[in-house]
């Protein structure tokens, strides 16, 4: 009774993205190496990404089972985020009874049922949610419950340790709930060694194992730069320009991680577990507080912290106030401190951060749609100018039989590969990442002219920002055959006799 609120406030909330149309184009990364891995091709070696394989496999078993249907690829984030749900209530229940369950399980529910931090999308984050939440509602219980002994079974800790290695092969951040819960157990007055120990070994030993399979299929360099490499100069883009403001930064980020630390291990005796949350919560906001991306769903992996942070409000009882507050200072200022400095990862879909995309576009479109069929271009126009093109040149490709032709699309949206079944002949489907692996201002066009495919598709904005690939169009090998903007579709000579 006390659950149903939250998973029905999320499962309404979550109606229209069964709805969405192809439109992000991560997802569209995510797709088209599905695709390729199904075509028997391997990861990191013959096709890339930055995220590791769970994700990647994930995804491909989801088109393998229903195609690149996005309804299928937000039934998938639908379930995560329903698990996490749960998760935030089994915690709060256990810990601060069945209202303020309630409460935290509605405010996780509103959360991650709009679309603000795009949690509908099928990104790591979206997915790696529910092993996360479910680890650390289990460790906060058993912290809570826990008493030493030397009889006491060492089931959770092995529990929590396997969920996070999911987690982690999900998306590399979560290093950072690892260390916070690994380190709230070693603090913790109710476990013992072999906890932490069980803890560990649960943690590392999956995650070597699918490192070292992935090491000996695609070599150490390619997957070290996958899932280290790439994000070096990805992160360090977008530090301050000054060295005083890099260094300002590092502080700043060091800092809150100190005085989690510091508070965690003040307030370690308490009798609620909640310094293991704040610790939790800390972490999670740390991601997206060093990361400094602009990217909504960065936020993600606090819902279920937050909400659950919002079930222990309000502070503990009047008697307890004084002796608590000064050990409670250092958490609660490192949480402050990581939250200012993550909402840098702003929010999605609320103005001003969400540019002309809009709550009330999103809810009223899809109701304006169900019953105003012509209203739906106005809805798919608000997710991506390109959605339509996307569709229009997939419709003529299959006209003209030209599917699973030999193909580059030069754009940083790359949904046509999956929409008109055409196979990913770069290193990697978007274009600005085939820029990264093979180098700028000319080693991509020198690739594409050896690949030389039937079929150049060419975005406008990306035929600016990567002008090499003029000097393909440029000659003879290819003619101007079918535009939808922002798309031209250019076909090799003796493929399809062009259209003026």
């Amino acid at each position: 009774m006390w659950l149903a609120p939250g998973l029905v406030t999320f499962a309404v909330l979550r109606i229209p993205a069964f709805l969405e149309p192809h439109w992000y184009t991560d997802e569209a990364g995510y797709v088209s190496v599905a695709t390729s891995l199904l075509r028997g091709k391997v990861l990191y070696l013959q096709i890339w990404n930055n995220k590791p394989p769970l994700h990647l496999w994930t995804i491909t078993g989801v088109v393998g089972l229903f195609g690149p249907r996005e309804a299928a690829l937000h039934g998938l984030t639908f379930i995560s985020g329903a698990l996490t749900v749960g998760a935030v209530y089994w915690a709060a229940l256990r810990l601060f009874g069945a209202r303020r369950a309630a409460v935290a399980a509605c405010a996780a529910g509103l959360v991650l049922g709009l679309p603000i931090l795009d949690a509908e999308l099928a990104l790591p984050e979206s997915l790696l949610i529910a092993p996360v939440s479910w680890a650390g509602a289990i460790l906060l219980v058993q912290l809570h419950r826990a008493r030493p002994s030397s009889r006491a079974p060492m089931r959770w800790p092995i529990v929590v340790g396997l969920l996070l290695a999911i987690g982690v092969a999900y998306q590399q951040t979560v290093v950072a709930e690892s260390c916070a819960f690994g380190l709230a157990i070693a603090l913790s007055t109710h476990t013992r060694v072999r906890d932490l120990a069980a803890y560990l070994a649960a943690l590392i030993i999956p995650t070597a194992a699918w490192v070292g399979v992935t090491v000996a299929q695609a070599g150490g360099a390619k997957v070290a730069f996958a899932l280290v490499g790439f994000y070096i100069p990805f992160t360090t883009s977008v530090f301050p320009g000054s060295k005083s403001g890099v260094a300002l930064h590092l502080a700043a980020s060091l800092g809150a991680l100190t005085l989690l630390v510091l508070g965690a291990y003040l307030c370690r005796r308490q009798a609620k577990p909640t310094w293991a949350l704040m610790l939790w919560l800390g972490a999670a906001l740390l991601v997206p507080a060093f990361a400094r991306q602009p990217y909504a769903h960065y936020l993600t992996q606090t819902a279920a912290p937050a909400a659950l942070a919002l079930a222990a409000l309000p502070l503990p009882r009047r008697e307890r106030i004084r002796s608590l507050q000064l050990r409670w200072l250092p958490q609660v200022a490192g949480v402050c401190i990581a939250a200012v400095m993550a909402t840098v990862a702003g929010l999605d879909w609320i103005p001003p951060a969400a540019g002309s995309r809009t709550l009330g576009l999103y809810y009223g479109g899809a109701v304006a749609g169900v019953f105003d069929s012509e209203r739906w271009l106005d809805w798919d126009n608000g997710f991506d100018y390109r959605v339509r093109a996307d569709e229009a040149v997939a419709a003529w490709l299959r006209h003209n039989q030209l599917t699973g032709r030999s193909t580059v699309v030069w754009s940083s949206d790359t949904w046509l590969y999956a929409l008109a079944d055409l196979p990913v002949s770069m290193p990697t489907p978007p274009i600005y990442n085939d820029e990264v692996l093979l180098g700028q201002h000319g080693p991509v066009a020198e690739y594409v002219d050896g690949l030389r495919p039937d079929l150049l598709i060419v975005s406008d904005s990306d035929r600016r920002a990567f002008s090499e690939v003029n000097r393909l169009l440029d000659g003879a090998l290819y003619a101007r055959a079918f535009i939808s903007g922002p798309y031209t579709v250019w076909v090799r000579d003796g493929v399809l006799a062009p259209t003026p």
